[in-house]
This record gives C-alpha cells, structure tokens and sequence, in this order.
C-alpha cells in the first residue's frame, strides 16, 4: 500500500501581470523536482490570500509525495 505525506504552501504572487503565472510554474516545478505534487491550487478569490489582504498575495497549494514505509 502506497503512503503519502502531505503539506501545504503559499506561493506568493504578483497581483496582476505576466509575470504571475510564471511564477506559479516556477514554484511548482521546484517542488515537483523534489517529488512533490500538486494536489490542489486555489486560484479562486479568497480574502486571505488575495493580493488585497497581503502585499504581495498568496495562492493556497496543497502538495503530496510518496514516503517509503
């Protein structure tokens, strides 16, 4: 039987601009290298991880990777 660990992350992002979805895939091809995978990403409004509620933003990530038993 497979087992996992999990964890959760913030990445932060610009408000608006090209730059953001670059950012995304940076972070997670980082944790993807790392044998991480993404679960989930909430890119939906939520005031506290909206660029209005942080200087910067932040989007919710919810990652998992196998763990050797």
């Amino acid at each position: 039987m497979k087992t996992f660990e999990y964890r959760i992350e913030e990445i932060p992002i610009a408000p608006h601009g090209p730059t953001h979805m670059m950012q995304l895939v940076e972070h997670l091809t980082g944790w993807g290298k790392d044998g991480w995978e993404v679960v989930s990403l909430d890119l939906t409004y939520h005031p506290t991880y909206s660029p209005a509620a942080q200087p910067q933003g932040a989007v919710p990530v919810l990652l998992k990777r196998e763990v050797g038993v």
